[in-house]
């Protein structure tokens, strides 16, 4: 429960921190192909995390109380949280390093 709660406060933090550094808007903005390349990467890695997340809900769904197919499903949802969280950063710190 400790991890989920780690997990909101990440999220939290960055929400605040995308509030108040907020990125012009798509017609403002020249993308370049850099640009666009880490738009589609995050896209995938978010459409994948929530993936792997219906995966580990199904698998733990299906698991029929065996203890380590639980565990399996468990570390899948940590794994695709954390990667989003790691995505999120990524995305933070480019909006901070963006002149």
């Amino acid at each position: 429960m400790k991890k989920i709660e780690i997990f909101f406060a990440f999220l939290l933090i960055f929400g605040v921190i995308l509030f108040f550094f907020p990125e012009k808007t798509f017609a403002q903005s020249q993308l370049t192909s850099l640009g666009r390349i880490r738009q589609t990467i995050e896209a995938i890695a978010g459409v994948s995390a929530v993936l792997m997340i219906v995966i580990g809900g199904f698998q733990w769904m299906t698991s029929v109380g065996d203890p380590a197919k639980i565990a399996d499903a468990k570390d899948r949802i940590y794994s695709a949280l954390l990667g989003l969280v790691i995505v999120a950063l990524a995305e933070v710190i480019a909006r901070l390093l963006k002149p």
